[in-house]
């Protein structure tokens, strides 16, 4: 007897992003937007700016909780620029900084990423992205090695919408029942974000209903696809939608990925044990131990009937809108890293 599908639902409508967190990513995001396309010596770099990451695609989870108690979103910003692919990424990346220090309402730089360039607010924690459009996508500055690569947010977007509707609607549910499973099983930084989306629309069952069941499998199914080549020190290649040249395992390392696929086992078999075990308590607590005590506990049938059968679900929150709000910018930058 499966755990109901409503502590499933009951889950999912917990580890959404709340209310107040994406009005804070909202602000966040549109005041960094508003001050590039105005700022004086960059306005004329601004061609367009639009969302990207789990916030674009809605397949982000509540934040975690920070050391003054919030919970900021994170928050990744494109911003369409005139720059060339001739110019140096370091350049790029440094006039970007500038522009958003710039200026009464400037903001404080946290630090100078790889690729992008990162301001924390009290509303939200975001990455700036520099990019120049292509005729099939954009390219991205890579401080690292001094070049330019290719890369296509929107396609990403597109692609997990389209996926959603092949799962019926499950697919970014599950998305977030994967990433939940991994912060709480952390095994290392990598896999994350969308490596995850892409494993869940590779090997989850796509008519399976029940949460329950369809993560069990989900789990198994990566187990069977890349266990035996982890033991043998190797790693898949797994194509980007968006370019199905790149590897999207590319920044992961082998270490990570055994880490990964060695938690991955372990737990499929104890999601099996949960679905298959006839004991409601037993399956509470396996699933309890694969997504943490916010999953919420079901008697027994015969402890239930005494106070009227099993709670309701909890509805499944709503997709993110964005009001417009202004970001609160900081005082002063702390430099870079």
């Amino acid at each position: 007897m499966p755990v109901p599908q409503a502590r499933f639902t009951e889950l999912l409508a917990d580890i959404e992003p709340s209310p107040t967190t994406k009005s804070h990513a909202s602000g966040g995001h549109s005041g960094i937007r508003d001050h590039l396309r105005t700022q004086e010596e960059f306005k004329d770099r601004y061609i367009s700016s639009f969302l990207s990451g789990s916030y674009a695609r809605d397949t982000s989870i509540r934040p975690r909780t920070s050391a003054d108690g919030q919970e900021r979103p994170d928050v990744d910003i494109i911003i369409v620029t005139n720059f060339e692919t001739s110019d140096h990424p370091d350049d790029v990346l440094n006039e970007v900084c500038r522009a958003l220090e710039d200026g009464g309402d400037g903001y404080e730089v946290e630090r100078i990423n790889k690729r992008s360039v990162r301001v924390e607010t009290w509303q939200a924690d975001m990455d700036i992205v520099p990019v120049v459009q292509t005729s099939n996508g954009y390219m991205i500055p890579d401080r690292d090695n001094g070049t330019w690569k290719f890369t296509n947010p929107p396609v990403h977007t597109s692609w997990s919408a389209e996926q959603n509707k092949r799962f019926g609607g499950r697919f970014k549910p599950l998305v977030k029942l994967f990433k939940w499973w991994r912060r709480i099983n952390p095994s290392g930084k990598r896999p994350k974000g969308f490596v995850l989306e892409v494993l869940v629309s590779l090997h989850a069952p796509t008519a399976e209903t029940h949460y329950g069941a369809a993560f069990a499998q989900l789990l198994t199914n990566i187990d069977k696809a890349y266990g035996f080549l982890a033991s043998l020190d190797q790693k898949p290649f797994i194509a980007d939608p968006a370019d199905q040249s790149n590897d999207i395992l590319g920044k992961v390392k082998l270490a990570q990925w055994k880490d990964f696929i060695d938690k991955v086992r372990v737990y499929a078999d104890i999601a099996r044990r949960a679905q298959e075990t006839d004991d409601m308590d037993e399956a509470t607590r396996q699933w309890r131990r694969v997504f943490g005590d916010r999953f919420k506990a079901t008697a027994n049938p015969a402890k239930a009937a005494s106070y009227g059968g099993f709670a309701a679900a909890t509805p499944l929150a709503a997709g993110y809108t964005f009001p417009d709000a202004m970001a609160a910018p900081a005082s002063k930058p702390r430099g870079f890293a």
